[in-house]
């Protein structure tokens, strides 16, 4: 049955102010959290030579904070879903803030991997809380779309993070300070100030928008009530059954597989293009900025796409495909230009494959147990984030080129691929239990 003239204007406008209001900010948040998490990357083309790290110590200090996001992941979103996402969010951005200016004290590699294992306790929370929360601002036709824009700050993040850091990098020697040591002071910064605004900025709920109208927010609510109605009614809404589902664990091993090649390309990289082109610090941030413009417009048109046909399992297997033969090239190719394309697939893959891929499990999840399975999710694909760069690390010390981990992280990308395309029968049967419960609304 087609929805009303007034509705449809309606639903229209309430999704254009909560994209509005909602999206920047968090978008804004994303970025200062992924540039802290990963500017250890550019740190290491100082840092490394002035501490005399190894790139086996490099490897698992840039890791290890994977360790500290994992074990703290489902507790904090499960407090997150207690307590809301206001007071919850400013206090993981304001205690990874002090954590990530507290990197500029490092001297030992024990610091390191003490300090990026807090780094990874304090952050825990805040990607699968933000999931959480837009999907109890956005419904099912729209949440791709919603999700993929939020995290277009991932590649934002390169557009502007590897000049940024490769500038503070020229800082070396200011006032008796390392370059890298301005990288880490300057980075970690903005997540204390931008945490303390969190409380007054955010809503918890769509109840307490007082931006939208009456008309709109009970257009709103409603439909939010009807989807997460007929979740319950053909999935168990329990934390247990959540944690215990199969999609959910098969979805955390497909990220898993992947999240090992895009954690070693995000911290490698700088040092990967460095080593092809012997270029400056500078030069090697443009470049890297280069590859993440190009990846923000994949990322849209394949979570546009994906929310336009209801299919997603294929808008992410296809992605997956792409990331393996960005590493299988970048392995085999000898000429430094070609390489350096076939590296641009990574996370062109990566990223492309996000907003369908986050959207699948508040298909079947709602409450406490999607907070829980979302977490769970994050959490497994995150072991991926602490093997990644150690395997890299590791394989470069061996052998003495990232040859043959590349390689590695190719088949593991085809392996994810190939899970991600058999989710494709239960993804039909999600969209025709709602296609279904659409036609009896």
């Amino acid at each position: 049955m087609l929805a009303p003239p007034e509705s449809t204007h309606c639903a229209a406008s309430a999704l254009r102010k909560i994209t509005l209001r909602l999206i920047p900010f968090l978008f804004l948040l994303y970025i200062v959290a992924w540039l802290d998490r990963v500017n250890v990357g550019f740190a290491a083309l100082q840092m490394n030579s002035d501490l005399q790290f190894s790139a086996a110590v490099f490897g698992f200090g840039s890791g290890v904070f994977f360790l500290g996001y994992c074990l703290f992941e489902v507790p904090s979103n499960l407090i997150l879903d207690r307590v809301g996402a206001r007071l919850w969010i400013a206090r993981i951005m304001v205690s990874w803030g002090v954590i990530s200016v507290a990197m500029m004290f490092v001297r030992t590699s024990v610091t390191f991997y003490l300090l990026r294992f807090l780094l990874g306790v304090a952050e825990a929370g805040f990607f699968p809380g933000i999931i959480y929360y837009l999907s109890g601002w956005y419904p099912r036709a729209q949440r791709a779309r919603a999700i993929a824009a939020f995290m277009a700050a991932i590649p934002v993040t390169g557009l502007i993070g590897g000049p940024l850091s490769g500038a503070l990098l020229g800082l070396n020697g200011v006032h008796g300070l390392a370059g890298w040591q301005w990288l880490f002071l300057c980075e970690g910064l903005p997540a204390i100030i931008l945490g303390a605004t969190v409380p007054f900025y955010l809503i918890d709920k769509p109840e307490q928008a007082t931006w939208l109208s009456a008309a709109e927010r009970e257009w709103l609510v409603t439909e939010l009530a009807r989807e997460r109605t007929t979740c319950i009614e053909r999935h168990s809404g329990a934390l247990l059954a959540a944690l215990t589902n199969g999609t959910i664990w098969r979805l955390g091993i497909i990220f898993l597989l992947t999240a090992m090649g895009f954690y070693g390309y995000s911290f490698w990289a700088p040092l990967v293009i460095k080593s092809l082109t012997n270029s400056s610090n500078l030069t090697v941030g443009l470049i890297l900025a280069a590859i993440s413009a190009g990846t923000i417009v994949c990322m849209q048109l394949n979570g546009a796409h994906s929310d336009r046909t209801g299919e997603h399992a294929l808008h992410v297997a296809v992605p997956l495909l792409l990331t393996a033969a960005g590493f299988a090239g970048c392995a085999l190719l000898r000429q430094p230009a070609a390489a350096i394309v076939s590296l641009a697939l990574v996370p062109i893959g990566h990223c492309g494959a996000y907003g369908p891929f986050w959207s699948i499990p508040s298909r079947f999840l709602t409450g406490i147990a999607a907070a829980g399975g979302i977490a769970l999710v994050t959490t497994i694909a995150n072991v991926g984030g602490f093997l990644g760069p150690a395997v890299i690390g590791v394989l470069k010390e061996r052998t003495g080129t990232h040859t043959a981990a590349f390689l590695l992280l190719a088949v593991l990308g085809l392996l994810a691929a190939f899970l991600a395309f058999q989710l494709r029968n239960a993804d039909v049967l999600s969209r025709s239990g709602v296609s279904h419960a659409r036609s009896n609304a």
